[in-house]
Parts: structure tokens; sequence; C-alpha cells
């Protein structure tokens, strides 16, 4: 009992850190696309190379940043890691209590989600009014506006996300059967694989021997990869169901 209380705290503590650490991974290209966009229209007097260098600097930086914050919430349940990856007998009272947490925080749970839905789906307005006006450095500045409020969307998916996870890790339900577990055994390297792999095409794209050296344009890649990593993970899951068949 006193274990799973311990980490049911470890991991709300952890929640605000792990939504600041997405936060930061969303908005880390805004420096590079503002700075490259006030450059072409001489509103800054820096090269096109500079502030492209700027803002990938930024993004680094803010990558980083977030880096460390998922890192040290990690760092802190190192010892829970079996939650994820075994099969496990639930200590007695263990479920009652964790049931009793899990249907307190439900409203809560279904707010969060239900406003970020609602910020993802309104997120997509200042590029339409942004498309109506036709003017490419407005297109710049609501691109930078959608990705702020994509990321205050995240903040609460990722807050409630990481709370009911936590308490689905000790209940063994959702995400967290054993057969899910399973299944997060083949995606987590196949997602390493695939960001590694899209990095590098960035960086080959962007700075290789026929890159234009404008990460400004360059950015596109990581929307298309965030689409297609949908895609990617429902394809393992699928191959998975027809292994398990």
């Amino acid at each position: 009992m006193g274990e799973a209380s311990e980490y049911l705290r470890l991991r709300r503590e952890a929640a605000p850190k792990i939504a600041a650490g997405t936060f930061l991974c969303i908005i880390s290209p805004i420096c590079m696309l503002l700075l490259g966009a006030l450059s072409d229209y001489s509103l800054l007097s820096i090269s096109e190379d500079m502030a492209g260098g700027i803002g990938l600097c930024i993004l680094l930086v803010l990558v980083s940043a977030a880096v460390v914050l998922f890192l040290s919430c990690d760092g802190k349940v190192k010892e829970y890691e079996y939650l994820d990856k075994e099969k496990f007998e639930t200590e007695y009272g263990v479920i009652g209590m964790v049931t009793e947490k899990r249907k307190h925080f439900q409203d809560t749970y279904s707010s969060l989600n239900i406003k970020g839905t609602v910020l993802c789906i309104l997120s997509i307005i200042p590029m339409l009014i942004a498309a109506s006006v036709e003017h490419d450095f407005l297109a710049v500045i609501a691109l930078c506006i959608l990705l702020i409020i994509v990321g205050i969307g995240c903040i609460a998916f990722t807050y409630g996300g990481v709370i009911q996870g936590s308490m689905d890790r000790l209940l063994q339900e959702g995400d967290y059967t054993w057969e899910n577990k399973k299944r997060k055994d083949w995606i987590g390297p196949v997602s390493a694989i695939y960001w590694l792999i899209v990095t590098a095409i960035f960086f080959w794209y962007t700075y290789g021997p026929e890159g234009n050296g404008q990460p400004k344009y360059s950015w596109v890649l990581w929307a298309i990869a965030g689409a297609l990593y949908g895609a990617l993970i429902v394809a393992v899951r699928l191959i998975e169901h027809l292994r398990r068949k």
C-alpha cells in the first residue's frame, strides 16, 4: 500500500514537469520561424543564415530543457519500471485505494481531455484567417499561434494522462494490460529508430550538400513526420494483433 501511494505521489508531482516539457518541444520551432520571417521582410537587420542559426540554437535549448525535465521525472520512478514491463500481483488493499482515487480524478481527467481537444480544434483558426488575407508573414505568425495553442492543449492532455496512467499501471488496465505491455516492447524501439531517422533526414535536407540551409522551411518535415508517426504506430499494432492470432 505504501509503495503504491509513493508511486502515485511521484507521478502526480511529475505531471506538471512532463506537461511543461511537452509544451517546450511543441513551441521550440517558433523562434526559428519568427526570426526567419522577420529577416525575410527586413524587419530585423540580420541575415537569413544568422536568423536560421539563432532559431535552431533556441530550438535545441528548448528541446534540451524538455529532455532534462523528462529524464529527471523518469529517474525518480526508475525502481517502478517493472509496472510497464511485467505482470505483477497487486498488493492487498491497493486495488480499492487506487480505484477510489481514479474515480475522484475522473471528472478532472475528462475535463482536461475536453479542453485539450477543443484547443487543438480551435488552433486552426489563425491559419484560416491568415489564408484569407494571403500574406506570408501573417501565415508565419498564425503558425506560431497555432503551435502555442496546440502546446497548451497538449499540456492538458499530458497532465491528465500522466496521473491517469499512473493509476492504470497499478490496476493493470487500459494501456497497461499484460497484452499492451508486451506490445510496447515493440513500439519503444520502433519509435526511437523512427525519430532518429527523421532527425537525420532533417539535418541532411537542411545542411547537407544539396540542402537549402534554411530550417525555417524544412520544419515542415517534422509536421509530416508527426502525421506519419501515427500511421506507423497503427501499423505496428496491427502487426502485433495479427501475430497473436
